[in-house]
C-alpha cells in the first residue's frame, strides 16, 4: 500500500476550509475496571449489603460528546474546526476549563442543560466494550431554530457541515432535514452525518432514512457495523437479517452497500477489524492498525476526525482510510483518550507501513 502522497501532505498540509460540527458536549466521567464479570460481581456484593465503595479502578473526566471529541481531534491536527453546541453556564465553564487553548468555543450556547455521561471501560468476552450511562441534557433537544444568524453564517464559509450525535436527539431527523437543506443551498461544503447508536432511540431512524439519507441531503455517512444493521433493517423493510449485525462482521460490508446504493450516499464504515468506504458497488477496504486498546469511548470520534480530514485534503480513498484508521489506533491506544498531533500520526505511519 503506497501511502507516500498522504505522508508528503501531511509534512506540508494545506490549509483547508474550516469543518463546523454540532450540536452536543458531554462531560465525559471515564470509569476503568478491568473484568467486566468480576464488575457486575462486586456490584453485586456490595447492594447485598446495602451499599459500599467500589475500590481498584482507574477513573478521569475528560471534554466528551461526539461534536467537541471530533472537533479536539481535528485541532490536535492543526485545524480550526467550529462547534455549535448547547449546554449551561456551569457546563461553559467546564469545556472552558478542559478544551485545548485556542480551541474556538465562540458558538457555545449557555441557554440549555449540561449533558453527562459516565463511561465505564471494560473487557467482555475478549472485546474491549464502553457502557456509556448518560444525561442526555441539551443533545436531547437541539434543533434547528436553536441555530442562530451568526451560525449559519459561519456555516456559509464551512468546508465540511458534520452532523452527530442524533441518537440523543428526539428532534434529530427534523434537525438534520433541515440543516442540510441549508447547506445545499447556501453553501459548497460537504455534509456528513453520524447518527450514533440509535438502539435506545429508534424511532429516530424511519424518519432520518426517509426524509434525510434517501433525498439526497447526505454526502457522506459515517457509521460503525451496529449502525449498518439498524439502517439496513429500515431500508428492507425491517428485514431481520439485519438485526443483530455486530456479531457477523462478514456481514459488514454488504450492509453498507446496500446503504449506500439505495440512498446514493457515500458510506464510511469504521470497525474494530477494518475500515471501508462504499460507494455504491466501489468499496475500498484496509484493516486496522494492531495496537492496544486502553480506552473505546470517543474511538468512532477520532476516526471520524480522520476521515473529515481526508475528505478535506482531497487524498484517495485509501490514504483517508489510512489517516483515520491512525488517529483512531493513536487515541485508543493512549492512556487518557488523548488526541495526536500530526507529528505523532506520522511516526506512527513510518513505524507501521511497510
Amino acid at each position: 500500500m503506497d501511502i507516500t502522497w498522504l505522508i508528503s501532505i501531511l509534512e506540508n498540509p494545506p490549509e483547508v476550509p474550516n469543518p463546523v460540527i454540532l450540536p452536543d458536549f458531554f462531560i465525559d466521567h471515564f470509569v476503568i475496571v478491568p473484568k467486566f464479570d468480576d464488575f457486575m460481581q462486586n456490584l453485586e456484593l456490595l447492594a447485598n449489603q446495602g451499599g459500599g465503595n467500589l475500590l481498584n479502578n482507574v477513573q478521569f473526566i475528560r471534554k466528551g460528546g461526539n461534536t467537541v471529541n471530533t472537533a479536539s481531534a481535528l485541532f490536535a491536527l492543526g485545524l480550526n474546526p467550529k462547534m455549535i453546541i448547547t449546554t449551561d453556564e456551569y457546563g461553559s465553564s467546564l469545556l472552558h476549563a478542559l478544551a485545548p487553548p485556542g480551541l474556538d468555543l465562540s458558538h457555545v450556547h449557555t441557554n440549555g442543560k449540561l449533558s453527562t455521561t459516565v463511561s465505564i471501560e471494560t473487557n467482555y468476552q475478549d472485546r474491549k466494550i464502553n457502557l456509556m450511562v448518560s444525561d442526555s441534557g441539551s443533545a436531547s433537544n437541539f434543533d434547528y431554530s436553536d441555530l442562530t444568524p451568526d451560525d449559519l453564517e459561519m456555516i456559509k464559509d464551512s468546508g465540511i457541515v458534520a452532523l452527530v450525535n442524533l441518537n440523543h436527539n428526539q428532534k434529530g431527523a427534523n434537525l438534520a432535514k433541515q440543516l442540510f437543506s441549508y447547506a445545499k443551498e447556501e453553501t459548497t461544503a460537504k455534509t456528513f452525518m453520524d447518527i450514533g447508536d440509535p438502539s435506545s432511540n429508534p424511532h429516530l431512524v424511519e424518519p432520518l432514512v426517509g426524509d434525510v439519507l434517501t433525498t439526497g441531503l447526505v454526502d457522506i455517512l459515517g457509521i460503525n457495523e451496529n449502525e449498518a444493521g439498524w439502517i439496513s433493517w429500515h431500508l428492507t423493510g425491517k428485514d431481520e437479517r439485519w438485526k443483530n449485525l455486530v456479531s457477523r462482521p462478514d456481514d459488514w460490508i454488504p450492509a453498507a452497500k446496500l446503504i449506500s446504493t439505495e440512498t446514493g450516499v457515500r458510506v464510511d464504515l469504521h470497525t474494530s477489524r477494518f475500515a471501508a468506504s462504499i460507494n455504491e458497488d466501489h468499496v475500498v477496504s484496509i484493516p486496522t492498525f494492531d495496537t492496544p486498546s486502553r480506552v473505546v469511548c470517543g474511538a468512532g470520534d477520532a476516526w471520524n476526525a480522520g476521515d473529515i480530514y481526508g475528505e478535506l485534503l482531497h487524498v484517495s480513498s485509501t490514504e483517508r482510510l489510512v489517516l483515520a484508521n491512525a488517529i483512531a489506533a493513536l487515541y485508543v491506544s493512549s492512556q487518557e483518550a488523548i488526541h495526536p498531533t500530526t507529528s505523532a500520526v506520522l511516526d506512527f505511519l513510518a513505524n507501521k507501513m511497510p
